[in-house]
This record gives structure tokens, C-alpha cells and sequence, in this order.
């Protein structure tokens, strides 16, 4: 990850703004947003002042230094985990402001669950672990055996069912 991303990725760790972030710098946030995409090199004071907005350390900005949010530790007695009939839903690194990604295992039941058709934004992808399934995604439908694995816009309804009388289970990953 480059300087630039980093910075990027502690400002929203931090819940901060562009606006927020340039004031408490004290550049322009056009300057701020351009030093985020890698498009300007600021200078080694502006570095600090960005650092020191931050909460963060010069040696955090150039990934020399794990600060404690960098490693996400989701233990497995607080997971959460929904169930609907035979069909469960193991959260195991859910949803979260800020974070890029989730992870979830998923044991679809024999039939789809009819109230629940997700939409979502960013890309879904989802990998057998065991087990056969049928995953829709809007009006195509695919089977997927163990070691498969699709790709899809989380934007489309999607819905996943088990096949045969044996468990499933399927690693869906959802990004940002």
C-alpha cells in the first residue's frame, strides 16, 4: 500500500472528511485529495501535518508501523449468527464503515428464503466450501459444486439454495 493509501485509508478509519481532514492540515482539500490519489507529492512538513490530523504516527504513513485498527481480529464466541429454518448465515468478519470487505459462511436450507432477496452495492463473491448449490443472480441461475466459485454485482437480487439431501456451506465474500 502506497503512502498515498494509506493516508487515504486512515482518514476514513477515522471517520474524517476530505473538508475535515484539510482543515485540521490546513491545505486546500482539492490539494488533500489529490495527495490521496497519488496524483501529488507533498512535502515532508505536510506529511507531519497530515500525520498529526491523524492521530498518526510518520512511520504509520509509510507502513512501517501496525497501528492497532490495521488488524482486525473478529473472535469466534462473538460471532453472530442468524438462522431461518435449516438456512444460516455465520457472520465472521460482518459489515463495517470503513472496512473493505465482509466475510460470511453461509448454509443455505433446501428451499430460497422468500423474504429475503439482498441488494446490496460493491461485488459478492461466493465459494463453495461443500456441498452442491443454486445460486440466483437476478434472472440467471448457476450450480456450483465444491472448489466453485462466482462473481456478481451485490446490486442484483441474489438468493443461493442447497441441492441434494447433504450440508452446504459457502464462503461469500462482499466488498466495499
Amino acid at each position: 500500500m502506497s503512502v498515498a493509501q494509506r493516508i487515504r485509508a486512515l482518514r476514513r478509519r477515522s471517520h474524517l472528511t476530505l473538508d475535515a481532514l484539510a482543515a485540521r492540515v490546513g491545505v486546500h482539500k482539492g490539494h488533500l485529495s489529490r495527495i490521496e490519489r497519488g496524483q501529488k507529492a507533498p512535502s515532508l512538513a505536510t506529511l507531519e501535518a497530515i500525520a498529526k490530523g491523524l492521530g498518526a504516527s510518520m512511520s504509520e504513513l509509510f507502513g512501517e508501523k501496525a497501528a492497532a485498527a490495521d488488524v482486525i481480529v473478529a473472535r469466534a464466541g462473538a460471532r453472530v449468527t442468524t438462522r431461518d429454518a435449516d438456512y444460516a448465515v455465520h457472520a465472521l468478519l460482518p459489515a463495517e464503515a470503513g472496512r473493505a470487505a465482509a466475510l460470511y459462511m453461509v448454509e443455505p436450507g433446501e428451499t430460497f428464503l422468500t423474504e429475503d432477496r439482498p441488494t446490496h452495492g460493491g461485488q459478492e463473491i461466493a465459494y463453495v466450501l461443500a456441498g452442491e448449490v443454486e445460486l440466483v443472480v437476478a434472472d440467471r441461475s448457476v450450480v456450483l459444486g465444491v472448489g466453485d466459485c462466482a462473481a456478481y454485482d451485490g446490486g442484483l437480487p441474489h438468493r443461493l439454495r442447497r441441492l441434494g439431501g447433504g450440508p452446504a456451506s459457502v464462503l461469500v465474500i462482499i466488498t466495499g
